[in-house]
């Protein structure tokens, strides 16, 4: 990543990251460290979280995890807006962090 905020070896810098990748005005608040600490345990025990300092495409994918579910607070049943047409849903799976973090059902690509 280009800022200049250190690579998040600590749950407090992917807070101050995530805040920034949200433009969230005062830096991280209460609810965006409770997200950055559960988001920093979990990737450290992946795989791709064992190297320190984190790679540019994890740290990126934990900033975008801790921005995630930061917004979920707002939508605790899955409901992101309510509108004419009926209820637009926060999607369950994002792919791009899957590719970043390597979970879920990503899968890298195998040579033949």
């Amino acid at each position: 990543m280009t800022d200049d905020t250190p690579t998040p070896a600590t749950a407090e810098a992917l807070a101050t990251k995530a805040a920034s990748w949200v433009k969230l005005a005062g830096g991280p608040d209460e609810a965006m460290r409770d997200c950055a600490s559960a988001v920093h345990a979990l990737v450290s025990r992946l795989p791709v979280g064992a190297a320190t300092p984190w790679a540019d495409d994890t740290t990126l994918g934990a900033v975008m995890l801790t921005a995630r579910l930061h917004r979920r607070r707002n939508s605790a049943a899955g409901i992101e807006a309510m509108t004419e047409l009926g209820a637009t849903y926060v999607s369950r799976y994002d792919n791009d962090i899957a590719r970043l973090l390597r979970i879920d059902s990503f899968q890298t690509p195998v040579a033949i």
